[in-house]
């Protein structure tokens, strides 16, 4: 649990620490499976190769508190995208550190390396329903794009298309 003296770190993963992230993404899917589009049973199949593959789409960084990881957040492109523009992706908080600062400290590391590193747009997804994360980004400058799609898996449930201006 934080506390008001939490000390946050924030570790930028290398393809080496495949074991790290795939830890993270299932304690993710595992504590929060309505919050993600994939599953723990889905992931939890996933090879090595698999997790590695996941840094050649991008950067993923954590967030750890005293030895534990506590969140993750991906940067991350398609292959069509120009450089300096990038989608985040898996922001995640394990529920005892919500409300303590580490998403917004992780969110303004990712977006001020991504700032530093050239990238001048940045987009996202969020779920329909999750008022803490669209607070969140909100309140980094975010704005709604007015697109939205349905989910393929529940077509019940949708999400809308963010973007910020790192300009």
């Amino acid at each position: 649990m934080a506390s008001a003296s939490t000390t946050f770190r924030v570790e930028v993963l290398t393809e080496d620490d495949w074991l790290r992230l795939r830890g993270i993404r299932l304690s993710a899917l595992k504590e929060n499976p309505q919050e993600f589009l994939s599953s723990f049973e889905v992931e939890d199949t996933y090879a090595e190769r698999k997790w590695r593959s996941e840094f050649a789409r991008g950067e993923w960084v954590v967030i750890i508190a005293g030895d534990e990881v506590v969140g993750v957040l991906g940067a991350t492109r398609e292959s069509v995208m120009p450089s300096y523009e990038c989608y985040l992706e898996y922001l995640w908080v394990s529920p005892g550190f919500r409300e303590s600062g580490a998403a917004s400290l992780l969110l303004k590391t990712v977006l001020d390396r991504l700032r530093d590193s050239g990238v001048i747009t940045v987009w996202l997804w969020i779920l329909d329903g999750n008022d803490p994360a669209m607070r969140l980004y909100e309140k980094f400058g975010f704005r709604s794009t007015n697109e939205r799609q349905p989910l393929a898996a529940d077509p019940a449930r949708s999400e809308e298309r963010m973007r910020l201006s790192l300009r």
